[in-house]
C-alpha cells in the first residue's frame, strides 16, 4: 500500500473512532500526543479530517522528557487552543497520590527495565480510562507490535488484548446502530457498551520512510531533536532505547542523570525499610546507574537485585 492510501485509511479510522467514541461514550475522541514525530503525523491527519468538536488532545506528562519535548509540546499545544482544539497536560498519578519517575523508582524497588516497563504503565497508559484514544504506534517499531491491527481493546496482559481491523470495526458499528444483537460478538463493540478503555491506531502501517515523507510534504513541525541527531524523543534514559542511547541522553542532559541516581540512593534504602536485600555489587545510586547502563564488570542479573 502507498503512503497516500495509508493517508486514507487513517482519516477512516480516525473519522470512525470519533463517530464511535461520540456514539458510546459521549465525548471526543483522545489523541495522545507525546511530542514524537508519530504523535505529529496523527495530529496533523487529524486536524485535517476531523472538525475541532470531534478530538481533543491529551499529553502524559511522564516527568523525564527532553526539555525540547516539553518546550514542543507547549507551543503545539498553544496552536492547538487557538484553533479552538481542547488541550491537557495530565500529571501522573500512582494509587490517588501525584507520582513522578523519580519516585516510582523508590516505590517499585527497581530501575525500570526493557522487561519490566512500570513507567509507562503508570506515566502513559494510565491516562485514558474508560475513554477512546487514538495511538500513534506503528507496527515496524518493534517486533512485539507486528500482526497487530487499527482498533484494540485492552487487556490486563498486553497479550490478552483484542485487535480488530477498520472494516470489521465498521460492519459491527453499522450492524450494532439498527440494534441487531450479531454486534455484541465483537470485542471492541462490547468495551465501547461498557465504557471501557479502548485504543485505536490510525498510523498503525505507516514505516519509518512514510512518517518522513508524510512530514516533509505537508510541512509538519517536528520536534528539534531530529534535526540534532535523535532518532528517537521519548523519555530521557528509557532503557529501550539501549545503553549507548541512555550515555547520549544523559551526557547531553546530565541534571536527569543526577535524579535517577539520587532515586537508586532512596530506592536501596527503601528496599532495606521493607526487609529486602540489595545485591553486593549494588551499594550506592552510582553503582546501580552502573549496573543500569551495563558497565558494571561484575554483572548482575535482574534475579540478582
Amino acid at each position: 500500500m502507498d503512503l497516500a492510501n495509508k493517508i486514507i485509511e487513517a482519516q477512516q479510522v480516525l473519522k470512525l473512532a470519533a463517530e464511535m467514541s461520540a456514539y458510546y461514550y459521549d465525548a471526543p475522541l483522545i489523541l495522545c500526543y507525546s511530542g514524537g514525530k508519530d504523535s505529529d503525523v496523527m495530529l496533523d491527519i487529524a486536524k485535517k479530517c476531523l472538525r475541532v468538536d470531534q478530538f481533543e488532545v491529551l499529553n502524559s506528562h511522564t516527568t523525564v522528557d527532553a526539555p525540547e519535548t516539553v518546550y514542543h509540546i507547549r507551543e503545539v499545544f498553544k496552536q492547538l487552543e487557538r484553533e479552538g482544539i481542547k488541550t491537557t497536560i495530565q500529571m501522573p498519578v500512582y494509587q490517588g497520590k501525584p507520582t513522578s519517575m523519580w519516585k516510582l523508582i523508590e516505590t517499585k524497588g527497581m530501575p525500570p527495565t526493557r522487561l519490566m516497563r512500570f513507567c509507562c504503565a503508570v506515566l502513559k497508559e494510565a491516562s485514558t480510562p474508560n475513554r477512546m484514544a487514538a495511538l500513534g504506534v506503528r507496527e515496524v517499531e518493534s517486533v512485539s507490535r507486528r500482526g497487530k491491527d487499527s482498533f484494540v481493546v485492552r487487556a490486563p496482559k498486553k497479550a490478552d488484548a483484542e485487535y480488530r481491523s477498520l472494516q470489521h470495526t465498521y460492519a459491527m458499528f453499522e450492524l450494532d446502530k439498527t440494534g441487531k444483537k450479531d454486534a455484541y460478538q465483537c470485542k471492541v463493540i462490547q468495551a465501547c457498551k461498557l465504557n471501557k478503555d479502548t485504543l485505536v491506531n490510525p498510523i498503525y502501517k505507516f514505516t519509518d520512510e512514510d512518517i518522513w515523507q508524510y512530514i516533509q510534504e505537508n510541512n509538519v513541525k517536528v520536534n528539534p531533536l531530529y534535526a540534532q541527531g535523535f532518532k528517537r524523543v521519548g523519555c530521557v534514559g528509557c532503557p529501550l532505547g539501549g545503553p549507548n542511547s541512555m550515555k547520549k541522553e544523559f551526557a547531553r542532559w546530565p541534571k536527569y542523570r543526577e535524579n535517577y541516581v539520587k532515586a537508586f540512593d532512596r530506592m536501596l534504602k527503601s528496599r532495606e525499610v521493607k526487609g529486602l536485600e540489595n545485591a553486593k555489587d549494588l551499594s550506592d545510586g552510582e553503582a546501580v546507574m552502573r549496573w543500569w547502563l551495563g558497565d558494571n564488570p561484575n554483572q548482575i542479573t535482574l534475579d540478582d537485585l
